[in-house]
């Protein structure tokens, strides 16, 4: 049996100006813009890859360094948590999908 994968990639300022857009009406998309600019932070680009077996393989973008699950935090940790749980809730309801015929 192939272990597949499910590949996404993470821009983590792009989660920041769509968070910023989708939970004020006072600020305009250049103004967002602006604001994470200055802020100067590094902000991460990975690739998560998830195997069907539960693994998991992490690129950093910008290095092609991978990660490891516990080096993640904030933004990116939520994301790999989301992602993790929707993707054994979806692997779950193929199995009983799979039984049901």
């Amino acid at each position: 049996m192939m272990n597949t994968s499910h590949n996404f990639r993470f821009i983590e300022r792009d989660y920041w100006y769509h968070k910023a857009l989708c939970d004020t009406d006072h600020l305009q998309p250049e103004q967002i813009d602006a604001m994470l600019d200055e802020a100067h932070t590094h902000y991460a680009d990975y690739t998560f890859k998830f195997y069907d077996d539960g693994s998991v393989t992490i690129i950093d973008n910008d290095t092609n360094n991978r990660i490891k699950p516990r080096e993640l935090t904030g933004a990116v940790y939520d994301f790999y948590i989301r992602k993790r749980i929707y993707l054994i809730k979806y692997n779950l309801m193929e199995k009983q999908l799979q039984h049901a015929n």
